[in-house]
C-alpha cells in the first residue's frame, strides 16, 4: 500500500471557515465530459461521483493519480486563485500588475493560515513552517471553502493519522506539480515512528504511476 503524506497539527477545536469562495467555473470538477459538477457537494462526495463517471476504480494507481490533481487543483482554486489570474494575463500585462507571483503565493499561505487559525505570517517560508506543525486534513481545508465546514484542528496524531489515511493515498509527484502547493502541505503519517510533528508522529512513502482521464476538448 502506498506511503501517504497530508497536512499535519495540534488541537482537537474547530475553527470556523472563510467565506471566501471562488466562481464556480474554476472548479476541477468542471473539465469532464458526461459529468455535472456539484460545487456544494463535499470533495470527498464528488470526487467518487466523478470517479464512478470516469470508471476509475478506488484503490487503483489511477484513482490515486486523479484524486491527487483534484486536490491539487481545488486546493489551488480556493486559496491560490489569483495566482491563475495572473498566470493567464498576457506577459507585459503581468509584468506591470502591483502584485507579483511571490506576493500572490504568501498571500494563498496567509489564506491557509487564516483557515487554521493561525497567524498570518509575513513570509511564504514562516506559513509553510507554522502549516506543517499543524495537524489538519487537506481535504477538510478544500471543504472550508466548498461547504463552508468546520476545520478540525487535531491534539492526537495517532487519530489524526487514522482519520486522515482512512484506505486513500497521495500520489507525490503530482502534488508537486503546478507551484507544489499541495506537495508543501504534506506530512508523512505511514511507518512504525517517524519524526515528530510538535511531540507526536511519523511516517513513510512512496510514489503511484497512473493512466489516462476523460477532460473536454477546449474549443
Amino acid at each position: 500500500m502506498a506511503d501517504v503524506e497530508v497536512l499535519a497539527a495540534q488541537a482537537d477545536i474547530k475553527i470556523p471557515p472563510s467565506s471566501q469562495a471562488p466562481p464556480a467555473s474554476q472548479s476541477h470538477f468542471t473539465k469532464f465530459e458526461n459529468f455535472i459538477p456539484d460545487d456544494d457537494a463535499p470533495f470527498d462526495k464528488e470526487f467518487a461521483r466523478l470517479a464512478a463517471s470516469q470508471e476509475w476504480i478506488a484503490g487503483s494507481q489511477e484513482y490515486t493519480k486523479e484524486r491527487t490533481i483534484a486536490m491539487r487543483a481545488e486546493l489551488k482554486t480556493h486559496y491560490f486563485s489569483s495566482s491563475q489570474k495572473i498566470e493567464e494575463l498576457p506577459e507585459e500585462d503581468a509584468a506591470a500588475d502591483e502584485m507579483t507571483k511571490e506576493a500572490i503565493i504568501l498571500e494563498g499561505y496567509q489564506a491557509l493560515c487564516g483557515e487554521v487559525g493561525l497567524t498570518r505570517y509575513d513570509t511564504t517560508e514562516e506559513c509553510q513552517r507554522e502549516l506543517k506543525k499543524t495537524l489538519v486534513n487537506i481535504v477538510d481545508l478544500i471543504d472550508a471553502r466548498r461547504t463552508m465546514k468546520e476545520v478540525k484542528i487535531w491534539q492526537d496524531f495517532e487519530a489524526f493519522r487514522a482519520y486522515t489515511l482512512n484506505g486513500m493515498t497521495i500520489d507525490v509527484e503530482e502534488a508537486k506539480k503546478d507551484g507544489g502547493h499541495l506537495a508543501s502541505l504534506l506530512q508523512r503519517l505511514r511507518g512504525r515512528r517517524g519524526r515528530r510533528i510538535r511531540g507526536k508522529g511519523k511516517d513513510g512513502l512512496k510514489r503511484n504511476k497512473v493512466s489516462k482521464r476523460v477532460t473536454k476538448n477546449r474549443k
